[in-house]
């Protein structure tokens, strides 16, 4: 039987043991899976909404009663599938996209955030609404999301799932567990069993009750493949099932008690859930997981393939999980993937840097705009593909920010207050100088002459969190293997692009629809600035 006050007593112990490093694990998985958000509806990611399942469900035939086009009732349907996304404003986020064909898809994806959904959407679009243009391209962009969120998505689900298995008896587990299937190379298999579980989950949820007891049987399956990435499906799905028999209700009873949680962190824009909640939570998880596995060991048939012994200690352990006790292997093609995140770069590594985060960010804004309004914008101030104030903001956490490495939480209130810094102060320079605005935060909350806002300045500490632990040291072991010749060639041209288009943008900044405010078809705002610079 789960014991339901000491998993709550362990998981805050553990919780406490290493705040600010699970705080980062859950954000960067957040982001990285889809789902998060520091708005005021609540997010949950990658986990059943037990709770309001037979609610939606209930709507969904309603409104199939009054009149609703079958588009609707299945997006409404889809808010009961695993991968979903539950925020208050959904509905009018959803339909906020009128132009282009990828509008469509976009919509679709956010009403539900199920990925699964676009192509059932699709279909429907297809058969009943007579748009065969917008049909093919939902097709065809649900098809590579989908296979996104299979070898994505799960993979880094069960990689979370491992870092707070770990963490919760070593206390130097690093970020880089979100990558431990992936390092020992089972991820067809992972990925194999996380779909037929999202799969059986879909199924089930049209029996309604069916599918809330069968979200808590399976909920065990990411851990059990977190523990053994090898185990065979059906072999998950049996230990899963006995592991959380008899103990169903008190599983909803801890949910239940997050839920009033979250309910309280709407009010404070969701910043509890980020900060407390979410990493409280998977600390519980991860607890319950390890209760369940030792007071049933000896009724669970085939317990020996959980197998991890290292994991089952109640002691807190001053370093990592120790590399000997793995069952399995890192493949030796993958034993590049280290983090040591308190390196010195070298001066060709940061120049590359620059211009790394430079045309990260020029990717996602040009992206974001393409979804947001269906058609491609060069955004920035410059010509080229690169945003400089991203490379610049990326200099500042790697180089001069280097100090606090050893302190997480010193290092997010540096880059927190940098990363303002930079940004306001750029902001101010680019109106004095050229007359207009590339970004405006008016409206969000405690926006300082809207160019920055704490939400921003939020997200800025934790991505630059994740930079320094994980990102950057990936992205210098592979710049060590290009040879220094090239390195510094490629540098040297870089810079030179650079100074030729910040010379000529010097006197004629780039600017225009969907780029400057202002200057928007019928004056009409863009309403996304989420690191529009």
């Amino acid at each position: 039987m789960l014991n339901i006050k000491k998993c709550l007593k362990n998981a805050w112990s553990s919780f406490k043991s290493r705040y600010f490093t699970s705080v980062i694990v859950v954000f960067l998985a957040g982001i990285i899976i889809g789902g998060y958000s520091l708005n005021t509806g609540v997010a949950q990611i990658g986990a059943t909404k037990t709770s309001t399942l037979a609610e939606t469900e209930t709507r969904a035939v309603l409104d199939k009663v009054t009149g609703k086009s079958n588009s609707d009732v299945i997006e409404d349907f889809a808010l009961s599938q695993e991968l979903i996304n539950v925020t208050t404003d959904s509905d009018s986020l959803a339909r906020k996209y009128t132009n282009g064909v990828i509008s469509v898809f976009v919509n679709s994806i956010s009403s539900s955030g199920s990925f699964g959904f676009g192509v059932l959407n699709g279909i429907n679009t297809l058969v009943f609404k007579d748009r065969i243009a917008s049909s093919i391209v939902i097709l065809v962009f649900a098809v590579i999301l989908l296979i996104l969120n299979i070898f994505v998505k799960n993979i880094l689900y069960v990689g979370k799932c491992r870092y707070f298995l770990e963490h919760r008896s070593y206390k130097e587990t690093g970020v880089d567990k979100l990558l431990f299937v992936y390092k020992h190379g089972k991820t067809l298999n992972v990925a194999k069993v996380m779909f037929l579980r999202y799969i059986f989950q879909f199924l089930w949820n049209f029996t309604i009750i069916g599918g809330i007891v069968k979200s808590y049987e399976y909920s065990m399956i990411p851990y059990v493949l977190a523990e053994n990435p090898e185990i065979k499906w059906k072999e998950a799905f049996r230990l899963s099932k006995q592991l959380t028999g008899g103990d169903k209700r008190r599983l909803f009873a801890i949910d239940l008690i997050y839920g009033i949680g979250y309910f309280f962190s709407t009010f404070s824009f969701n910043l509890i859930g980020v900060f407390l909640l979410d990493p409280l939570k998977e600390c519980a998880y991860a607890e319950i997981y390890m209760d369940l596995r030792e007071n049933k060991a000896s009724v669970v048939e085939n317990i020996d393939l959980l197998n991890d012994e290292a994991l089952v200690t109640d002691k807190l352990v001053y370093g990592e999980y120790p590399e000997y006790a793995y069952k399995i292997q890192v493949l030796e093609k993958r034993k590049w993937i280290k983090i040591n995140y308190d390196r010195k770069y070298s001066i060709q590594t940061i120049v590359l840097f620059f211009f790394t985060f430079a045309h990260v960010g020029w990717l996602w804004e040009v992206f974001y705009s393409l979804l947001n309004n269906g058609r491609f914008v060069n955004r920035g101030t410059m010509f080229g593909p690169w945003l400089p104030i991203y490379g610049f903001g990326g200099l500042v956490i790697i180089v001069l920010l280097r100090p606090l490495r050893k302190h997480p939480f010193i290092m997010f209130l540096g880059t927190f207050v940098a990363c303002g810094i930079l940004e306001y102060f750029a902001a101010w320079m680019l109106e004095t100088l050229f007359h207009t605005k590339w970004w405006d935060y008016t409206g969000f909350f405690l926006n300082i002459h809207g160019r920055v806002c704490l939400e921003g300045l939020l997200v800025f500490g934790l991505a630059g969190v994740a930079f320094t632990y994980l990102f950057a040291p990936l992205i210098d072991e592979l710049y060590s293997k290009i040879k220094p010749k090239y390195k510094q060639i490629a540098a040297v041209v870089l810079i030179v692009l650079f100074i030729i288009d910040l010379g000529y943008s010097a006197f004629h900044p780039n600017s225009g629809a969907g780029i400057t405010y202002g200057d928007e078809p019928d004056t009409k705002k863009i309403e996304d600035v989420a690191g529009k610079k």
